[in-house]
């Protein structure tokens, strides 16, 4: 159960703000309230994004400041992802060291 989440506020493909909201219809509704009824509200809980970056194609988009080519914003990994990519980099170190000791032909 999630206590609350994390919406960007966009209109026109700019994120205008980011905000805690308890559900997403509130969010959709404050975000349509406050920047018109084109504005959206979009789950970012594990995108870090701010002020200004784009949103467009589904994903978020950052400026670069020295090329001023837009650069896709990857999701941070939540915990179930990251707990699966830490066991499957365990096994591969129990593997090699077991190769390294001997125990395992590969």
């Amino acid at each position: 159960m999630v206590a609350h989440g994390i919406f960007a506020q966009v209109f026109e493909g700019e994120v205008k703000n980011v905000n805690r909201f308890k559900n997403y219809p509130d969010a959709d509704y404050i975000t349509k309230c406050v920047f018109g009824l084109e504005a959206q509200a979009i789950d970012c809980v594990y995108i870090p994004v701010t002020e200004g970056d784009k949103y467009h194609d589904g994903c978020f988009w950052r400026v670069d400041l020295e090329t001023g080519n837009e650069v896709r914003i990857d999701p941070i990994p939540n915990e179930s992802q990251e707990i699966e990519k830490l066991k499957a980099e365990n096994e591969e170190l129990i593997l090699a060291l077991a190769e390294i000791m001997g125990g395992v032909e590969a």
